[in-house]
């Protein structure tokens, strides 16, 4: 059955949300007024590339998957996960430029109820909370160093590197859905995990068998459990 709206902003028990984590109290009830809420069913778009960019997004609750358009040396299109995001987790703002227009997509993985600021209501926000809006230039300085750092070694990166980023650029954005026995809260199949990781779906395989043997993970009915954190993340070679 479908779930109702719950997020409210002057009440919101999400504490991952920007809003709620970084804004004045009294600001949340404009915001609250302000905002235009929606349920989204799994693998509806939220936005698409070429849209006029007209305010940001907020994952109040649910998961969703950045999605770029690409090219491979055939000149075939190719539809790229560029970046995954879950609660509180913030959607939309790549596209606030001179421009503003949408350079890239993003889509719901499962059932999610998103939250629409206006651009008008998202610059009184951060006119008017300085904490947000140091937070907001934190965010884009470590998004920015995070796309510097994978540009910097695309190219140069094992296969392994590529799936231990992937899986932990996974883990910082959906967390755990057991922390005690390390299963990841995936949300996406391993055929999506692949497109993320930018290796082909037997190259994912080949190194979550390595990853088996090497007492990284376990993998059960295509279930991953992460059983050394610090390990994968040393074998993704740069802070993510």
């Amino acid at each position: 059955c479908k779930k109702s709206l719950i997020m409210d902003c002057r009440d919101c028990k999400n504490i991952n949300c920007f809003v709620n984590n970084y804004c004045l109290p009294n600001w949340l009830g404009y915001i609250q007024y302000n905002k235009t809420s929606k349920l989204l069913a799994s693998e509806r778009m939220i936005f698409t590339a070429g849209d006029l960019v007209e305010g940001i997004y907020i994952i109040c609750s649910g998961k969703a998957k950045v999605l770029m358009k690409t090219h491979n040396h055939k000149k075939k299109e190719k539809v790229q996960i560029i970046r995954v995001a879950g609660d509180g987790q913030i959607l939309g703002h790549r596209g606030i430029s001179e421009e503003m227009i949408y350079p890239i997509s993003a889509e719901t993985i499962l059932e999610s109820e998103i939250a629409y600021i206006s651009n008008t209501d998202f610059i009184k926000l951060i006119n008017s909370n300085k904490d947000f809006a140091y937070h907001m230039i934190m965010f884009y300085a470590d998004e920015l160093l995070q796309s510097e750092q994978k540009l910097r070694v695309t190219g140069i990166q094992s296969i392994e590197e590529k799936v231990a980023i992937a899986i932990i650029s996974i883990v910082n954005a959906f967390g755990y859905k057991d922390e005690n026995t390390g299963e990841l809260d995936l949300s996406i199949g391993l055929k999506e995990l692949a497109n993320f990781a930018i290796v082909s779906l037997p190259s994912l395989h080949k190194v979550i068998d390595i990853l088996i043997s090497k007492g990284v993970i376990e993998l059960n009915n295509k279930t991953i459990f992460l059983l050394s954190e610090s390990r994968l993340r040393n074998i993704a070679s740069f802070d993510y």
